[in-house]
């Protein structure tokens, strides 16, 4: 991906700058980064991909958001849910319309009353109808993909736009005067000006600049789950493919749900300091009925990041360069951001200052996106393990965050409180699908009057109507024949 970004950025029109791409046969990817956020499609349309295409190869589906399960105690007799879409309907009156839920009698769910991909979610449609164009859709959408096929679409993109792979084997990093001189491989030794480390949570090029003991700021006293355990299962022939994530809170973590058009990826996030290997491997099979006999791989997670990112000539990126847990699917956002800042930062000579720019942006996007995880947790009230029972305490490693909720206890969570964010990766519409579903709402005491709100949640209603006649579910949008064409095709 970075290699996509980065030659797309630099040669799209004329070769300028030679990128290598040296990728061992020796060392799996992680493999488990199967869901994203809206900002992917930017990704796909700036590399020239055709939508189809990718959905083709990579098995991809439709995403409108993640339902979460389970992080309150029930109420009512019912298991605690509420949805994190990526839209936001926009009813603008006298007050806007979060304030206007809040002021409300609240027939319905804040997700349900606002936004139109939830009752997508409800309904099982995606954002899709028989005329909508590639990258457009009723609703703000994202994907769920196999990440071990969209890195092989990306390698072939990449090389067919002119970058050069080299399958070997990285021996050793050579260091001079705090920066790389060169590599050596089992395809022989590499020198290059720049250097971007693409290695995974080992890390090898940026390590050999720093120590991670020096250059760590870990996470582990906010973001307590720092293990997964994982599988994936086989759709049967009459599944239809959720448009949705699920993540559905355990007893010491909590476990997605992510369907691809032949199967479904499943992990269960947890934390080692209150959960064995053997428990956690226990719950995830008890949860989704598992027989013994299937196989489940188990992933050890370095939770935090890089305090310099950008060391001399090396530049670590994505797992190199940190890790937060993959709650709000941000794991290829955050690559797409590195690379992106790496090019407005790069000037293609030394510069001190751009480097310390760099790592700044990247150290505050990284302390965004973990407090905005964070705030999932501390709002629950579960107590029904200890993990649960400990879990409000990360908020005392998260001062801001603690100020920006006692504050949000009395007045409705708005652009300007969250405005002065580096990546703007999660605005004030995510958070207040996130405060309100887990019931924390604001005590307000604005003057209405009666029905005031009525037609405002009436407009919504009716186009949440019109949206669910029009939209489709997977399997009728996979085998659509648009303009006399079959443009995908679900897989078995």
């Amino acid at each position: 991906m970075t290699a996509t970004l980065i030659n797309q950025a630099y040669n799209k029109h004329h070769k300028l700058v030679d990128i290598r791409l040296i990728e061992s046969p020796d060392v799996d990817i992680i493999g488990v980064g199967e869901a994203t956020v809206p900002a992917i499609k930017d990704f796909l349309q700036a590399a020239g991909i055709d939508e189809a295409e990718f959905m083709n190869y990579c098995n991809a589906t439709f995403k409108n958001g993640i339902m979460f399960e389970n992080w309150r105690q029930p109420k009512h007799g019912k298991m605690h849910r509420y949805v994190h879409p990526f839209d936001f309907e926009r009813v603008e009156k006298r007050l806007d319309i979060a304030t206007s839920w809040v002021l409300s009698e609240r027939q319905r769910p804040f997700d349900e009353s606002v936004s139109l991909a939830s009752t997508l979610i409800q309904h099982n449609l995606t954002p899709k109808t028989r005329t909508t164009k590639p990258y457009h859709g009723i609703v703000h959408y994202s994907y769920h993909m196999d990440a071990r096929l969209f890195g092989q679409f990306l390698r072939q993109r990449a090389m067919a736009a002119g970058v050069t792979r080299i399958e070997a084997h990285v021996e050793s990093v050579n260091t001079d005067n705090g920066q790389i001189s060169s590599i050596a491989t089992t395809q022989g030794l590499f020198e290059s000006d720049l250097f971007i480390d693409c290695t995974g949570f080992r890390a090898l090029l940026i390590s050999a600049l720093e120590e991670k003991s020096s250059n760590w700021r870990s996470y582990q006293d906010e973001l307590m789950c720092d293990s997964a355990v994982t599988v994936q299962i086989p759709h049967s022939e009459e599944h239809i493919p959720r448009s949705y994530t699920v993540a559905h809170a355990l007893s010491c973590g909590w476990a997605w749900s992510i369907d691809l058009q032949n199967r479904t990826g499943n992990g269960y996030v947890y934390s080692s300091k209150y959960c064995s290997k053997e428990q956690a491997e226990l719950e995830f099979r008890n949860y989704l009925k598992l027989d013994n006999n299937v196989a489940l791989n188990h992933i050890d997670m370095s939770v935090g990041r890089r305090k310099r990112h950008w060391i001399g000539n090396c530049v670590a990126i994505g797992l190199a360069g940190g890790f937060i847990e993959p709650l709000e699917s941000t794991g290829l956002h955050l690559i797409f951001l590195a690379a992106r800042f790496l090019v407005l930062h790069n000037n293609f000579q030394y510069c001190e200052a751009n480097i310390a720019g760099f790592n700044q942006t990247m150290n505050a996007t990284y302390d965004e996106l973990k407090d905005f995880i964070v705030t999932h947790y501390v709002l629950s009230d579960r107590d029904d393990s200890d993990f649960w029972r400990d879990i409000s305490k990360t908020l005392d490693a998260c001062p801001q965050l603690a100020q920006k909720l006692d504050l949000w206890q009395s007045k409705v969570c708005e652009f300007f409180d969250v405005s002065n964010s580096t990546s703007h990766m999660f605005t004030d519409t995510s958070y207040r699908y996130i405060l309100f579903g887990m019931d924390h709402i604001p005590q307000i005491k604005i003057p209405y009057f009666d029905g005031e709100f009525t037609d405002v949640f009436e407009f919504v209603k009716s186009r949440q109507q019109k949206a669910v006649a029009i939209a489709l579910n997977h399997v009728d949008y996979f085998s659509y024949d648009v303009k006399g064409q079959v443009t995908v095709k679900l897989s078995q």
